[in-house]
């Protein structure tokens, strides 16, 4: 189904459920009579089933209306010598990703896109294996996303990476205890 045919459905749907809903509430509220006239006319076989089917097929209208619809897929856009280029944000999300799975120390990352201004802010949600040292593991892992968008990508306007360590995974190794020097 397409979005138009999709649009309408959800057009005729809507318009019907007003129109049965606004009559009983008519029916019932304001004129006592025509709410008489309503249930009577409920009552006759054909009458009833038709509004019973009315109803069922606008339920299933909406339902086939509203949901086949894709997310809008996003760009980041910027200027080449020889003209514009964009770049899905999912594509650069799983190029960020792919450079994070390098590391070792890595276990599993997460990229989100910010884009403000023509500059792009890349928040990272990380788990890193026990043991390793955060701060320099996250100095390193944000200079190489950097260089890596900046030459694979050609994104050069990267404000800021942040990066959170959303778990330490694993046990702690032990450490390796140090061999005496052979004695001379």
């Amino acid at each position: 189904m397409n979005a138009r045919s999709g649009k309408l459905g959800n057009f005729v749907t809507t318009l019907l459920l007003l129109l049965i809903g606004g009559g009983l509430i008519y029916g019932s509220l304001v004129n006592v009579e025509v709410g008489q006239q309503i249930g009577e006319a409920l009552k006759m076989p054909l009458v009833g089933s038709g509004v019973g089917v009315i109803l069922i097929l606008a339920v299933f209208l909406r339902w086939i209306g509203g949901g086949r619809r894709k997310p809008k897929e996003t760009f980041i856009d910027f200027q080449s010598d020889d003209g514009s280029v964009g770049i899905s944000t999912r594509a650069i999300q799983d190029f960020i990703e792919r450079v994070g799975k390098e590391f070792a120390a890595v276990k599993s990352i997460e990229s989100v896109l910010f884009q403000d201004k023509g500059a792009l802010d890349i928040a990272l949600n990380v788990k890193v294996v026990s043991g390793n040292k955060i701060p320099e593991l996250s100095q390193v892992l944000q200079q190489r996303i950097r260089e890596s968008v900046r030459e694979s990508l050609g994104l050069d306007e990267i404000r800021n990476i942040t990066i959170k360590v959303q778990e330490i995974v694993g046990e702690p190794s032990k450490p390796v205890p140090e061999e005496a020097p052979p004695a001379e």
